[in-house]
């Protein structure tokens, strides 16, 4: 009797192991957190598992694709899938930051989203602007040429994917930006239309 109570007890105690090693990840990984509205996430094992989606579930692709030495791979999201994924080394999720480590063809990719949410510095923390950075190394000794392309699908501007978006491009203090908004905003005359059709 006291054999069989050891034995379910180790039995237990390796179930209630397994259940903490499978509840260490997090069912969505915060990429882009601003707002209920401007909010993007991986909810896949993986960044390249699936598309990047908004925390309802609709899609808000962001793709990432690297180029070691002429060949591709994809680091974040799961199109284009004739392309292979980069390897996933690790995940880590703090406050402010989410950081992914990849790694194929003799280099490490590190890919960095950093949002300033610091509640003491309201300026800051009322921008809606997400840090996308990353930092590439060899790890066989070897000189690599490494290209990166991000890419931000239009739908992270719209509640739908059939509404029109508008792009721009602008420098800035030598820095190329891009911008990607609606094409229809909601200005008072339109709100008070849609409000007296709804009466």
């Amino acid at each position: 009797m006291v054999r069989l109570r050891c034995e379910l007890l180790a039995t237990l105690s390796v179930f209630m192991c397994l259940a903490a090693v499978a509840q260490s990840r997090p069912p969505a990984v915060p990429l882009i957190t601003h707002n209920p509205y401007f909010s993007i996430w991986s909810m896949a094992d993986h960044l390249t598992d699936q598309s990047t989606k908004h925390w309802t579930g609709a899609e808000q692709p962001l793709t990432g694709l690297v180029r070691i030495d002429g060949k591709p791979y994809r680091f974040m999201g799961n199109r284009p899938d004739r392309l292979p994924a980069l390897h996933q080394e690790q995940l880590q999720i703090a406050p402010l930051h989410t950081r992914y480590t990849f790694a194929g063809d003799g280099i490490v990719l590190d890919l960095t989203f950093f949002t300033p949410a610091f509640p003491e510095d309201l300026d800051v923390l009322s921008r809606p602007v997400t840090y996308v950075t990353w930092n590439t190394h060899a790890t066989d000794g070897k000189t690599h040429n490494v290209e990166i392309y991000l890419d931000a699908d239009g739908r992270i501007a719209v509640d739908r994917g059939d509404q029109p978006v508008v792009w721009s491009r602008s420098r800035c203090k030598g820095m190329t930006t891009g911008a990607i908004s609606t094409w229809e905003f909601p200005t008072p005359s339109r709100q008070k239309q849609r409000s007296l059709r709804a009466l």
